[in-house]
């Protein structure tokens, strides 16, 4: 299914492309979210028109995602784990228990498909990227310890 999208997502395209994705992902998730509409010939022709609200709307969530870069990089989450004497954690560092995380600590809200995770599976320092929107990524220092 052809689509024409309303912001930029990473993956598939920059805000105002029209781009070929699966039926159901487009209508299930995409369209319904308002991050695209259906690229037929009414909406290709409007397109031009719809433009200007595209750019501003893809200006606005850039700028959100800028002010949220300046809120959360630099900074360091702590987290105090069950481990066993090598270091191994028990439990699982997952992308929803690192958004509590940071919501608790940090005060920010934030998507968990928006962090870049690789498995955390032992006690130490880890360096935590968020895509925030587009091409604006932001790190934290992650500071796992073992809990006594």
């Amino acid at each position: 299914m052809q689509i024409i999208l309303l912001e930029s997502l990473s993956k598939l395209g920059k805000a105002g492309e029209i781009v070929n994705v699966k039926d159901g992902f487009a209508k299930n998730f995409l369209i319904p979210q308002k991050k695209a509409v259906v690229a037929n010939k009414k909406n290709k022709l409007n397109l031009e028109a719809k433009m200007s609200y595209i750019s501003e709307n893809n200006q606005n969530k850039i700028e959100e995602a800028e002010k949220l870069k300046s809120k959360i990089e630099g900074k360091t989450l702590k987290i105090n784990m069950e481990a066993n004497d090598d270091g191994r954690l028990y439990g699982a560092i997952t992308k929803k228990f690192i958004v509590e995380q940071v919501k608790q600590s940090l005060s920010v809200e934030l998507h968990a498909e928006s962090i870049i995770l690789t498995p955390i599976k032992s006690i130490g320092d880890y360096e935590l990227k968020f895509r925030l929107y587009d091409e604006i990524q932001a790190s934290i220092r992650l500071v796992i310890s073992k809990r006594t």
